[in-house]
């Protein structure tokens, strides 16, 4: 049986995480999954801000909140955020749907989260130049690390005359050609993201469990497929929970 190669992993940033599961193959893109309110952005988070206390150039790419209030809602916890790059893409009317309409636009270029300093709003686009300005982003500067929050939320870019399942699998597509980027890309675990798990080389699963958030490795291109860790949420971000000693 082929083992994971632990000096080719990049870790989730959870202390001990080693001992279940070594981390995300570097190069590769992941999905990690869960229900509303579970944690995930949290863990995205936790992802980035490990690979940004190593010196490396990480990046978030919110759909889903603005990088004012991502920064906002962080603030309890004891990581510097100010080490994130991040790209706004929010949509910009407070009311979103399904457009009838398509606009080329230019999203909102990288900026760092330190320079994140009132609350503002990119321009309204479409899934195609959305795709196609993170293409440029990412062709023009090597980020190590990557987090899409969320896949979810691409709804809001589709039009009228868009296959919502083939513009995702598209819009995802680029992101398999970053060779050296390892890629996490956040969903709301629904019955239609079939494809999307299929196209993944890892999928995590957060979930509430009783009195805990369990970790489940449902899909991963080593032998550590299945492992499911119960974790607790700290200030410090997640941390592996303990059994009580008797």
């Amino acid at each position: 049986m082929r083992t994971l190669n632990i000096m080719m992993s990049v870790p989730l940033g959870i202390q001990s995480m080693e001992r279940y599961f070594p981390g995300l193959r570097e190069g590769t893109i992941n999905l990690l999954v869960g229900e509303p309110g579970v944690g995930k952005t949290i863990l995205g988070i936790q992802y980035l801000i490990d690979g940004a206390e190593k010196d490396e150039d990480v990046l978030l790419i919110s759909l889903n909140e603005s990088a004012y209030d991502i920064k906002r809602d962080f603030e309890d916890f004891t990581w510097n955020m100010n080490i994130i790059n991040v790209i706004d893409a929010t949509p910009t009317s407070k009311k979103r749907e399904i457009r009838p309409y398509r606009e080329v636009t230019q999203v909102a270029d990288v900026i760092r989260m330190m320079d994140v300093k009132e609350k503002y709003q990119s321009k309204e686009i479409d899934v195609f130049n959305l795709k196609s300005t993170l293409k440029v982003i990412l062709e023009r500067r090597k980020f190590s690390r990557v987090l899409l929050d969320s896949i979810t939320s691409l709804k809001y870019f589709y039009t009228l005359d868009v296959d919502p399942e083939e513009a995702t699998i598209s819009f995802l597509d680029f992101f398999r050609l970053l060779r050296d980027t390892t890629s996490l890309i956040i969903a709301e675990y629904t019955e239609d993201i079939g494809n999307i798990m299929r196209m993944m080389d890892s999928v995590l699963y957060l979930k509430r469990e009783e009195t805990s958030i369990i970790l489940e490795i449902i899909k991963t291109t080593n032998f550590y497929s299945g492992a499911a860790i119960p974790l607790d949420l700290t200030k410090n971000g997640f941390v592996i929970k303990e059994k009580k000693r008797r």
